[in-house]
C-alpha cells in the first residue's frame, strides 16, 4: 500500500499521508515516497495546484520516533537529508500549494506544512514543536522555516514550553492563514482553491518565486552543517530516554 497517495483532479494534483495507523508519523519510506511523486508530477502543465492533506483525518503527528531512535549518526544524517531535499521539492513546487491541516501538524509534521504556501486548519487542530520535550534540537533548515512563520519569540516559546497551539492561536501567531469548523475544512478548501483558480497561473507561478526569493535566508547557505544540532541531539541520553519512553508510553525518567 502507498504510504502518499497522488491524485489528478483536472488542474488540481491532491496529494495525501496514507499511514493512518501511525497518524501519518513521517518516516523514510513517506519521504522516498513523496519525493518520487513530487518529481513525477512537477513538471505536469496541466498542473496548477496541489493540496496536501492526511487520509484519517490527521495531518502528520511528526517525526516516526521508533526509526529516529534506531538510526545510527549516519542514518540520522541520512533520514535529514531525505527530509529537507524532499521538503525542498514542495517547498519549489511550481504551482501553489496548500496544507489542509486536521487534528496534528507536529514537528516534522509542522514543517512539511509550512513547506506549503497557504495553510489552512480545522478549529480542532493542535500545532507544535515538540523536540525539547523528546530531548532533540532541531536542524537550521526546520527553524529557519519557523521562525519565517512566527519570528525568533514564538518560536522559542512553542519549543522552550512544548505546548501544542490550538489553532486560533496558530492563526493569530502566522501559522496557518484560516481555521474552519471540521466538519467545513474541506468545503472551505475548495473554495479558497476556486477563487486562486480563476487568476493568472503565470502571474501566481512567477510571483510565489519571487516571494521566495525575498523571503529566502542567506545566512543559511554560510552553514557548512546545518544538520549538526539534529545529529548531535540523538545522541544524547536526553534523546534516548525520551524516545524509549515514549515508545513504552511511559514517563521519562
Amino acid at each position: 500500500m502507498a504510504l502518499v497517495l497522488f491524485q489528478k483532479d483536472g488542474p488540481i494534483l491532491r496529494v495525501s499521508l496514507n499511514r493512518t495507523q501511525a497518524l501519518n508519523a513521517i518516516n523514510s519510506a513517506v519521504l522516498q515516497d513523496l519525493e518520487t511523486g513530487l518529481k513525477d508530477h512537477e513538471t505536469d502543465p496541466d498542473i496548477r495546484f496541489l493540496v496536501l492533506f492526511g487520509q484519517g483525518g490527521c495531518f502528520a503527528s511528526g517525526a516516526d520516533i521508533r526509526e529516529l531512535s534506531s538510526l545510527s549518526e549516519e542514518g540520522i544524517r541520512n533520514f535529514h537529508r531525505l527530509r529537507e531535499k524532499t521538503f525542498a521539492l514542495l517547498e519549489n513546487f511550481p504551482c501553489p500549494t496548500l496544507a489542509v491541516i486536521q487534528r496534528y501538524a507536529l514537528g516534522t509534521g509542522l514543517e512539511l506544512a509550512l513547506c506549503c504556501d497557504i495553510r489552512v486548519a480545522s478549529a480542532d487542530a493542535r500545532l507544535g514543536v515538540p523536540s525539547a520535550r523528546l530531548g532533540l534540537v532541531e536542524s537550521y533548515e526546520y527553524f529557519t522555516r519557523v521562525v519565517r512563520a512566527v519570528g525568533p519569540a514564538w518560536t522559542k516559546r512553542m519549543v522552550f514550553t512544548g505546548d501544542q497551539l490550538d489553532a486560533d492561536t496558530a492563526l493569530r501567531v502566522g501559522l496557518v492563514e484560516e481555521v474552519s469548523p471540521p466538519e467545513q475544512i474541506f468545503e472551505r478548501t475548495e473554495n479558497l482553491l476556486s477563487r486562486i483558480l480563476k487568476n493568472s497561473f503565470s502571474s501566481i507561478r512567477q510571483t510565489k518565486r519571487v516571494i521566495a526569493d525575498c523571503a529566502r535566508d542567506p545566512n543559511l547557505l554560510l552553514i557548512s552543517d546545518p544538520a549538526l544540532p539534529l545529529v548531535d541531539s540523538t545522541q544524547t541520553p536526553d534523546f534516548k530516554e525520551a524516545s524509549r519512553a515514549f515508545l513504552e508510553k511511559r514517563e521519562k525518567k
